[in-house]
């Protein structure tokens, strides 16, 4: 399954009011600027560094799964194949 930024914005903002934080906290906990997190909350944060993303996500006690789809024509490290 692909995700939009949109949608993990999304998730991030339900997930930050069920915790019952706001931008502020959240953000603070993170070390992140609350505008950072304004930013990802409203999918516009395409510049993100994962290790900003990652802290967010710890924080919310949630994780980021990476998962191997295959392309045709492309290996594993990246390579086209002849």
């Amino acid at each position: 399954m692909t995700m939009k930024l949109t949608e993990l914005g999304q998730i991030i903002l339900a997930h930050r009011e069920a915790h019952g934080l706001t931008q502020k906290k959240l953000a603070e906990r993170a070390g992140v600027s609350r505008y950072t997190l304004i930013k990802l909350e409203n999918g516009q944060a395409d510049d993100i560094q994962f290790k900003i993303l990652s802290a967010i996500l710890s924080e919310l006690h949630l994780t980021l799964t990476v998962t191997d789809i295959p392309v045709s024509g492309i290996n594993v490290l990246g390579d086209k194949t002849e």
